[in-house]
């Protein structure tokens, strides 16, 4: 307990018989008062604001402050009542509000903390199956582009047997098809080129074989990046 506290205690104490009784006032503040404290400060309308069983408040115009009985001489805590038995049960009733306060702090914040990591793991849980059914879409996709260009494949092929081509001359190629139609296209030579941009002219199969081919392509990459995706959600997920 340092000089200031001594101080107003001594304000409070002896600076007359209103103050005296103060600890018997009533809670409208009965008993206010300046008093002059050592060193020459007022504390201006000093009372005691309240009274507990280790300690009293004191208050005045410009604030308040706790004193507590054991930090008192011991004739400060005659004049007040004291009681140290009354004063230990009350302290360990606070402490023991104190930690149960603080348990409970803990325990909320623990909740919390659950809470916003089992929100978290719904939240990527939910992004790992909208990217998991992505990527079985993309793969009965490319499944299905596959078998297409299968049966592209082997009808373009049969179909590449059954024409017929023949030089023209030196400047010309055609190609003559089954169907009744054939392909005509100048060329300075007879060549691999001329002949698959004929064929195409001539068997629609064949470009749409190179379409499903440009497909399949695609949907390949789509899917490694869908893949690339999923596996980097799961790693993050962990």
């Amino acid at each position: 307990m340092n000089a200031t506290h001594f101080a107003i205690l001594a304000a409070v104490l002896f600076a007359g018989s209103a103050v005296h009784a103060a600890d018997a006032a009533d809670a409208d503040g009965a008993g206010k008062q300046a008093d002059s404290l050592k060193g020459g400060k007022v504390l201006q309308e000093a009372y005691i604001l309240d009274k507990k069983p280790n300690g009293i408040t004191l208050a005045y115009r410009d604030g308040c402050m706790f004193i507590k009985f054991s930090d008192m001489p011991s004739e400060y805590q005659k004049a007040f009542g004291y009681d140290p038995i009354k004063s230990a049960i009350y302290e360990l009733k606070l402490a023991e509000q104190k930690k149960a306060l603080e348990m409970d702090e803990a325990e909320q914040k623990a909740k919390a903390m659950r809470l916003r990591e089992e929100e978290d793991k719904h939240y990527k849980d939910s992004r790992i199956n909208i990217q998991q059914r992505k990527v079985r879409e993309l793969e009965f996709q490319l499944e299905e582009a596959k078998k297409r260009l299968a049966s592209a494949e082997k009808t373009a092929g049969q179909d590449g047997n059954a024409l017929g081509m023949s030089t023209i001359s030196s400047k010309q190629v055609i190609i003559e098809s089954p169907w009744g139609y054939g392909g005509r296209i100048q060329s300075g030579m007879h060549n691999a080129a001329v002949t698959s941009k004929l064929m195409k002219e001539v068997d629609p199969t064949v470009g749409m074989r190179d379409k499903l081919a440009q497909e399949v392509n695609d949907l390949q990459l789509k899917l490694e990046a869908a893949q690339n995706t999923l596996d980097t959600l799961i790693q993050n997920s962990r």
